[in-house]
């Protein structure tokens, strides 16, 4: 279950120095702002990994034995089961959590950054880091699937592509086609700008927006990112406690 587990990892430091070299302008966070990008890195890397670890080793491979590896569908199916269906289910959750208030008041944590970056890629508030489809289904679909390896290399491979999307690389780093088929960081950072929240749900792949009707094509970088009428840092954090 710990396939390709270090490909998050060196696509952060990776990014993270890429966008150090590149020195792009921009807004100035609070310092509230730079420490809940770092409470939301340690939650996504450690936290939660563990608690899908615990429930497939602790809870499912105890009580159901027998279930483990149940899906014979191969490495390749598994790899495209994370990488595809639970792609999909993300897409459908991301809508919901603009669309549904209670939803929206626990994913706007990650929309008030003054800057999106790869620092701010796992900024949410604590009840939702919980809720999304990874947490929920990862374990279960890994813990069935008769390659959890590959399931596992997907994952690892869409927590990369997330740290990719929040990036703010000059846009010479991302050629063009590659837009065809995946989200890119212009794509993402469209959705995160004042005027693009209703476009742009995706995480792997550009196919589910394009086929549901709420993909938009970005002119560069947004100059403006947040969200009207966000509360304080520290209550976007313990919503709704």
């Amino acid at each position: 279950m710990t396939a390709g587990w270090f490909l998050p990892l060196i696509a952060f430091v990776t990014l993270a120095l890429l966008e150090r070299r590149s020195a792009r302008p921009e807004p100035a966070g609070l310092r509230a702002d730079h420490l809940l990008n770092l409470v939301g890195l340690a939650v996504q890397g450690v936290v939660i990994p563990a608690a899908g670890y615990l429930i497939a080793t602790r809870g499912l491979a105890v009580h159901w034995p027998d279930l483990a590896g149940s899906l014979r569908i191969g490495c390749v199916g598994a790899f495209a089961l994370n990488f595809v269906f639970v792609d999909l289910l993300y897409y459908l959750q991301h809508r919901l959590f603009h669309r549904v208030g209670v939803l929206w008041a626990l994913h706007q944590c990650h929309h008030a950054s003054p800057a999106v970056n790869v620092w701010a890629t796992s900024r949410n508030s604590l009840l939702i880091n919980f809720l999304f489809v990874y947490l929920l289904l990862n374990p279960v679909l890994g813990f069935l699937c008769d390659c959890p390896e590959g399931f596992f290399l997907a994952a690892a491979l869409t927590a990369s592509l997330d740290l990719w999307r929040h990036s703010r690389l000059p846009g010479r780093c991302t050629p063009g086609w590659l837009g065809r088929v995946l989200v890119t960081p212009a794509h993402h950072h469209l959705h995160h700008s004042l005027d693009g929240q209703r476009v742009n749900f995706g995480a792997n792949l550009m196919l589910w927006d394009r086929l549901f009707g709420t993909a938009a094509e970005p002119n560069g970088y947004p100059t403006r990112y947040g969200t009207a009428n966000a509360p304080g840092p520290w209550r976007q954090l313990l919503f709704p406690w």
